[in-house]
């Protein structure tokens, strides 16, 4: 039967979002959530994450707090303090970024998930950043050395629609640039589904005409549920205002509708420990995204 990883990301950012992953994975769909180490509730973040039996990979962040490793050329301040989303990814995409001030923070933070306790069961990016010029050509050869065997490439499914629209463009067009570093690093990738499904305040009604659409395959659907907090609201104003979407995405990922309309297409919901990968298999070689 094909199998959906629903994979949580932003861990770690903050309470209400380390809550609203553990509601999801309790009551829910979810299996897979990605930790940002450098927020500032990681620690409570992975005590509720284990406790839900959750997989727990690396959500890369250089876009989030401090870096790890110190002042970076391009994403931080002279503090470490990163600069945010936009001024990091125009550095990047002009390449105005240090490459081994790079590296040294992929391997903090790795580092950090292990003083943590624990062993990652994938790697991805905060924003994507793991698919940035400059970022992509150390990442996932760190990721690989660490023992992590599955990435995500965030390209999202062509048939599901909206192939055209800009931010979808732009995630192609990174992945595209992402895939030969993927294949060096001997990483994984499944077919990616979530980026039409963010922010949605009819999230149940378009997870529902996704799902009729999906291929009978292995693939990745990205998820962030969360519950409204004042850190949130802090760290990411423009995301916070979305809390009518973050309501019902939560209540989608609970709601046993959602589970059945995933059965009644013939799909399970799994982990990535779960996955055993066949030579040739989708989720060992890029898909059709655009």
């Amino acid at each position: 039967m094909p199998r959906v990883v629903f994979v949580a990301d932003d861990l770690g950012i903050s309470p209400g979002v380390d809550e609203g992953i553990a509601a999801a994975a309790q009551n829910g769909l979810v299996r897979e959530t990605s930790l940002c180490v450098t927020g500032a509730s990681a620690e409570h973040g992975v005590n509720l994450a284990e406790v839900a039996g959750l997989g727990i990979g690396l959500h890369f962040s250089l876009t989030l707090g401090r870096a790890l490793s110190g002042p970076i050329a391009g994403f931080t301040d002279a503090q470490g303090r990163f600069r945010g989303l936009g001024p990091a990814l125009r550095a990047s995409m002009l390449r105005r970024v240090d490459r081994a001030a790079v590296a040294r923070e992929v391997e903090a933070q790795l580092q950090r998930l292990r003083e943590l306790g624990v062993r990652p069961t994938h790697f991805n990016g905060h924003h994507h950043v793991h698919c940035w010029p400059v970022v992509r050509e150390v990442c996932f050869a760190a990721a690989a050395a660490a023992g992590i065997r599955w990435t995500r490439l965030p390209a999202e499914m062509a048939v599901v629609g909206g192939r055209l629209l800009p931010r979808r463009l732009v995630l192609a067009a990174l992945s595209r640039g992402a895939q030969r570093h993927v294949t060096q690093a001997g990483l994984r990738v499944l077919p990616f589904v979530g980026s039409s499904t963010e922010y949605r305040v009819d999230f149940a009604s378009r997870f529902a005409s996704v799902v009729a659409v999906l291929p009978l395959q292995d693939c990745e659907w990205m998820v962030h549920p969360r519950v409204a907090d004042a850190e949130f609201a802090r760290l990411d104003p423009p995301s916070a205002r979305q809390e009518a979407a973050a309501a019902a995405e939560l209540a989608a990922l609970t709601a046993p509708a959602t589970r059945e309309l995933l059965a009644a297409r013939g799909f399970v919901v799994s982990a990535y420990a779960a996955l055993e990968v066949a030579p040739g298999n989708t989720a060992s070689r890029p898909h059709a995204a655009v």
